[in-house]
């Protein structure tokens, strides 16, 4: 019963951001945010929902058009510009009428002086709650709630919460306006909530729960769970709030977070991670302290390398997910590309032996487009640069399959110099949707050309789970007056 949604975070740096009822002066803007016009607008429409919007869905977010694609990174290509990976100069063009990408365009921006997240609840009767997005209690109603709705406004980054009933479990984590899964019949009884990227490098969030019988919990902050746990309640009313990194004032009280037979999560005992269920009963599976992430069996938090779900994962000797193995195994291939075009994320696998490609080996956000190609496909090209039919340039360019112009590339260029990058394309990477090429960090675009030979194995498939690793974000955004990607190791000012 759960709808999907593409995944988006937007919005611009500016001097400070206000979030809820509290200033939060946003850390480290080095020389400062782009210009600024208005604020975001906001539908109170669902995605997939037209016409009346009386207790429609949680609203879609009108995002600024960061030049991402206006028309066209490979639409066509009317020149193939630059040496292919054997040396070839290429010329002519792609066939008329595909379209896949297009050319940056400037626009107005949107302005982030008031960072914030909205949120929505579902009714046991199918109908939303209005969209809070302030400091303020939300009421459902006496019957609570069954899925939740959150989306992080004006900044790059992800809000990332699940939910649990005692009947159905957690859920699986929704992303950034996506519905956590429901039944009817299961009031919802506690939540998580937690930040990613530029917006969780720029904020914490604190939220606490009203319960059924009239039990005000404390704040939980950052992933804890807040609510009850398999003692009969449910939520009846649930406030959050937003801070600042190092804001001194959010100071809430956060003694008894959970109604519930012992604590629920990772606790530190000594320094030393240990994992307590909040039902008391032993517990297997996937949990996650804020966004370091652990797999427990019998509530025992599991170490090296560990076979779950049907994927091989290693884990530290704390036990802590890693999600780049490169710097412990340093695979030289063969390997398998996945690209969740739903999420905006490519996982690298490599073989586990006769087992196949089931070790998730590296994680790159990426940006997808609706002409993305679903299915399996072979690399046949490289090209070091490549111009696009609107003057338009990408480094690190593989194609992703013969006879298509669809490129697995970097972010986007005016010119074929590291120093003339579309700045935006990078802040936005993941939230901004290409025409079809798969768009990543310079950084990562290199990965793939240096290490992935042609004939390559690159699937593209439509998932609300993001893969084997959680999907990465944009940690730090660059000004509109940096020119470059952070990233590139071809730029001396990036220390590489």
């Amino acid at each position: 019963m759960q709808r999907s949604f593409r995944y988006m975070a937007f919005g611009i740096l500016t001097a400070s951001l206000i979030a809820g009822s509290s200033l939060a002066a946003l850390a480290d803007q080095e020389s400062g945010g782009p210009g600024v016009t208005k604020p975001a607008e906001v539908s109170q429409e669902a995605p997939g929902v037209s016409g009346d919007t009386t207790n429609a869905g949680p609203g879609v977010i009108v995002t600024p058009d960061t030049g991402a694609d206006s028309q066209g990174d490979e639409q066509g290509e009317s020149q193939a510009s630059g040496d292919d990976q054997s040396g070839q100069t290429q010329t002519g063009s792609e066939t008329n009428g595909q379209a896949q990408e297009s050319q940056t365009q400037e626009s107005s921006q949107v302005s982030a002086n008031q960072a914030f997240l909205q949120v929505q609840l579902l009714r046991p009767d199918m109908t939303w709650t209005d969209p809070i997005r302030d400091d303020t209690t939300i009421l459902p109603g006496e019957g609570g709630f069954i899925s939740m709705s959150i989306y992080a406004n004006n900044l790059p980054g992800d809000v990332l919460y699940r939910t649990y009933s005692a009947n159905r479990g957690w859920s699986n984590w929704a992303m950034n306006g996506g519905h956590t899964t429901w039944a009817a019949d299961c009031p919802i009884e506690a939540v998580q909530i937690r930040l990613n990227g530029v917006f969780g490098n720029s904020f914490d969030v604190y939220y606490c729960a009203t319960l059924s019988d009239g039990t005000a919990c404390d704040w939980s902050k950052n992933g804890g769970t807040n609510g009850a746990m398999a003692c009969g309640r449910y939520i009846t009313g649930l406030r959050f709030s937003l801070w600042g990194k190092g804001t001194e004032g959010a100071v809430y009280k956060m003694d008894a977070p959970l109604v519930s037979a012992a604590p629920d999560g990772i606790q530190f005992v000594n320094g030393t991670p240990v994992f307590s269920n909040g039902t008391g009963d032993l517990f297997t599976g996937w949990v996650w302290n804020d966004r370091d992430r652990y797999y427990v069996v019998d509530n025992a938090i599991v170490t090296g390398w560990q076979y779950i779900d049907g994927y091989k994962y290693y884990f530290e000797g704390d036990g802590k997910l890693v999600q780049d193995l490169e710097p412990y195994l340093n695979s030289q291939g063969p390997f398998l590309i996945r690209i969740n075009k739903q999420m905006n994320c490519t996982t690298v696998y490599i073989q586990d032996g006769a087992n196949g490609f089931i070790i998730p080996y590296k994680t790159f956000l990426c940006s997808t487009g609706d002409d993305t190609p679903l299915g399996d496909h072979k690399t046949p090209e490289k090209y070091r640069w490549r111009l696009m039919n609107t003057d338009e340039y990408c480094q690190y360019c593989t194609r992703l399959d013969k006879g298509i112009p669809i490129l697995l590339h970097s972010v986007i260029y005016e010119k074929p110099n590291p120093y003339t990058l579309k700045p935006s394309t990078y802040n936005y990477l993941g939230a901004t949707p290409s025409h079809g090429c798969i768009r990543y960090t310079t950084e990562d675009a290199k990965w793939i050309f240096d290490h992935c030979a042609l004939g390559t194995t690159v699937n593209v498939y439509n998932s609300d789970v993001p893969g084997p690793f959680d999907r990465p974000a944009i940690q730090k955004m660059i000004p509109e007056t940096q020119t470059y990607d952070p990233t590139d190791v071809n730029v001396p000012e990036n220390g590489q």
